[in-house]
């Protein structure tokens, strides 16, 4: 069996220690699934170019196998990423609290300038899943919504959750575990 990949993108201030993104990593990884949590470069400053060239320089092995997830931040910096990545198809394609065309951060303002093909990173992610939070005070659902809405995303709106950071006490998130575990578990 070809081994899985799973790579995280986390956020604006974030890191890879941060939230829950460990706890998920230790929920999943095993001899069949390698979860790549990215150290995106400058996370109090980002600049979308630093980002998609981390990504190009640390994201080698993409194809039917390959799932990303991105928090906030990393959700358009995925979605910038592979809208110019002309490939095979992946598996899996997961945003949490993400926002694309508009910014309630305007530091991010950059993020969401570039224009995206939606019909090409629609086809290249079968499976597209953004999930957000009514309670969300960083990034408001209505955000998520717009996001799934373009690239015809399940949405899935949590009644809790925030943000999913741990300064809001957000350190394990076994929805979105059990979520991956089951579209691992349908396509083997």
């Amino acid at each position: 069996m070809k081994k899985h990949n799973i790579y995280l993108i986390h956020g604006y201030t974030a890191s890879p220690d941060s939230n829950w993104f460990q706890d998920f990593k230790n929920n999943l990884e095993n001899e069949f699934i390698n979860v790549s949590i990215l150290n995106m470069p400058d996370s109090q400053n980002p600049k979308l170019s630093d980002w998609i060239t981390y990504m190009e320089n640390h994201i080698k092995d993409i194809d039917e196998h390959t799932i990303f997830i991105g928090h906030s931040l990393g959700c358009v910096s995925i979605l910038n990423f592979l809208n110019q990545f002309k490939a095979t198809k992946i598996k899996g394609l997961f945003l949490i609290s993400g926002f694309i065309e508009s910014s309630p951060i305007p530091e991010l303002i950059e993020f969401v300038k570039p224009k995206l093909n939606y019909n090409h990173l629609k086809e290249i992610a079968k499976t597209r899943i953004a999930i957000s939070a009514i309670d969300d005070d960083i990034i408001p659902f209505e955000y998520s919504k717009i996001m799934a809405e373009k690239l015809e995303a399940k949405f899935t709106l949590l009644e809790e959750g925030k943000h999913f950071i741990d300064r809001d006490g957000f350190i394990k998130f076994p929805f979105l575990v059990k979520e991956i575990s089951m579209l691992m578990n349908l396509n083997k």
